[in-house]
């Protein structure tokens, strides 16, 4: 997200209070009273104090989700098919159940979004020509050089369009709000027309070039570590065109909407702004140069304490499935050859004739992990084996994505974590996608060079004359590309919504998971099993998430409509 997003040492308990009950406004109520008339402090004396004003904009960022534990400890992943969620109590289960409904949605962010559009909108008002933050310069237009009231526009540019698209990819047919909406005036409030799919999309391009044009590319030193810059909203861009030209929302196949995604990638690419780092600096260390856009780095171990297998003082909550596990290939082979010495009697072996690609340890521990110079141990009866307690692992496998390893969870230990929204590496993917899907004969020395750098980053051999001979037909460049988006993003609330975007959804998501059950004879060798550890099912329908029936109810009651999604009532 940002580090300190302007130099602000102390934002007062009423301020808080203040941002806390702009928070408390919904969609279609979110000005049912003013709450900036409601507190100590008035509307004046927030945006006219040069305290207050910046500070009311750094709030609005608490808008966006994190994305480690938001489901009472699990995470996205646990509803797709790269995990299974150990913790029978979370509510992420609904989903692998087509459990879902008008009224119990656990990702539904209708109204938090709307609340976020609404404070967004709010500070944009004021930043306007007749606001009171320009009237009483509380930002002032130039600083040090630093155009600092253009920046903090451009940021709001961002987050309004950020908190929209969250909204499009969940709901599809949204309301596209650009202004404070008078409470009293319930025509106006109902009068907004939920937009196609694909208006959305060009308005929240809009607020996303403008924001681009008002961020600079670069700041003049490190205090403004970590803010965004130009390119921050341009790989939102980048994201949101690929899901607009992808079969859920492009049936037709137009490929200029696959050209528009490629472009856009290729302005992040072109910039040379952000490069790839090793793997284990990607999650571990705040501010990186693969990091595009993220949460503020702060202080915690919930990610340790939800995941860390069970021995070693965590819950064990997020267990990788055996699908996504059996994905990872051999680290000493080409793509084409990929499971070739694959022994299915030593599947985690460390001779490097066997040995499985990097990016499996630092997606998952399986039987036989070192942490912190101890041995995970998955097998049954072993001390992280299966359900050997109630939370333990329920697939074989525990998370070791994000986990600090450094950490005694003994002590308390903490340190400087960050949700990543953006990262370059999804960058490279959506550029090689789109580029497929667009034309794969004339642009395939470009994709290939991209997937290249990502199988250099994990120690794989380059693609070599027969993998690229294969990869020259479309489908099995694009059955790669996705494989590649599997492995790569895994656990980053990237393959719930790809699922759903590609359509492969209702097959993917229609059968059951698998884990591994690992035994141990009394000669101390193991034997492997794959077994159905959870059944899951997927109802056409979840393509897209119910509108709220609070928010249905409440057009209902004022005589006005809005168009419910396809199969829900």
């Amino acid at each position: 997200m940002y580090s300190i997003m302007y130099t602000i040492k102390n934002i007062l308990p009423t301020v808080l209070t203040v941002m806390m009950m702009v928070a408390a406004l919904s969609c279609s109520d979110f000005l049912d009273k003013d709450p900036l008339t409601d507190t100590t402090l008035n509307r004046e004396e927030i945006f006219a104090d040069e305290r207050y004003a910046p500070g009311f904009l750094n709030s609005i960022y608490n808008y966006l989700p994190d994305g480690y534990s938001r489901f009472d400890g699990a995470m996205l992943a646990a509803a797709s098919d790269e995990a299974v969620c150990s913790n029978s109590g979370a509510p992420i289960h609904l989903f692998n159940k087509s459990a879902i409904n008008t009224t119990t949605n656990p990702d539904d962010v209708w109204s938090s979004m709307y609340r976020g559009i609404r404070a967004t909108n709010l500070f944009l008002e004021e930043l306007g020509p007749n606001g009171i933050i320009t009237q009483t310069n509380s930002i002032p237009k130039l600083k040090e050089g630093v155009k600092v009231r253009d920046y903090f526009k451009g940021q709001a540019y961002f987050l309004r369009a950020y908190f929209h698209f969250e909204l499009l990819k969940r709901y599809g047919n949204i309301f596209y709000i650009r202004k404070v909406l008078d409470p009293f005036n319930e025509n106006e409030l109902y009068a907004g027309v939920q937009l196609p799919f694909h208006q959305t999309v060009d308005s929240i391009v809009a607020d996303l070039d403008s924001a681009a044009n008002l961020m600079p590319s670069v700041y003049p030193d490190d205090s403004y570590k970590g803010r965004p810059v130009r390119w921050t909203p341009l790989a939102l861009k980048s994201r949101l065109l690929l899901y607009a030209a992808s079969p859920l929302n492009n049936p037709a196949n137009d490929p200029a909407k696959w050209k528009r995604a490629a472009d856009a990638a290729k302005v992040i690419i072109d910039s040379k702004r952000y490069s790839l780092v090793t793997l284990n600096r990607i999650f571990i260390e705040p501010y990186n140069p693969e990091i595009i856009f993220s949460s503020k780095a702060v202080n915690r171990n919930d990610i340790e304490t939800y995941n860390l297998p069970v021995s070693f003082q965590g819950r064990g909550y997020m267990n990788p499935t055996e699908d996504l596990v059996a994905e990872f290939g051999m680290a000493a082979k080409t793509y084409r050859n990929r499971m070739v010495d694959f022994d299915a009697n030593d599947p985690y072996s460390l001779v490097n004739t066997r040995k499985r690609e990097d990016r499996l340890r630092y997606t998952v521990f399986f039987n036989g992990s070192r942490l912190k110079d101890t041995i995970v141990a998955t097998f049954i009866g072993g001390k992280d084996g299966l359900y050997s307690t109630p939370t333990a692992t329920q697939t074989g496998y525990y998370m070791s994505k994000f986990v600090d390893q450094s950490l005694d969870m003994a002590k308390g230990n903490t340190s400087l974590r960050q949700w990543v929204h953006i990262r370059y590496a999804e960058i490279l993917l959506n550029y090689a996608e789109a580029l497929n899907e667009y034309d794969n004969s004339a642009n395939f020395n470009a994709i290939t060079a991209e997937l290249d750098r990502l199988r250099n980053r994990a120690n794989l051999r380059p693609l070599d004359t027969a993998d690229k001979n294969l990869l020259r037909d479309q489908n099995e460049m694009r059955n790669y590309i996705k494989r590649e988006r599997r492995l790569e993003l895994a656990f980053e609330e990237h393959r719930f919504w790809d699922l759903r975007r590609w359509k492969d959804a209702e097959t993917v998501l229609n059968k059951p998971v698998n884990g591994m059950r690992i035994t141990r004879n009394n000669a101390g060798n193991y034997t492997y099993t794959v077994f159905e550890a959870e059944k899951r099912s997927f109802d056409p329908k979840m393509y897209w998430y119910p509108i709220p029936r609070t928010e249905i109810l409440k057009y209902r009651n004022a005589g006005k409509t809005i168009i419910q999604n396809p199969g829900w009532e």
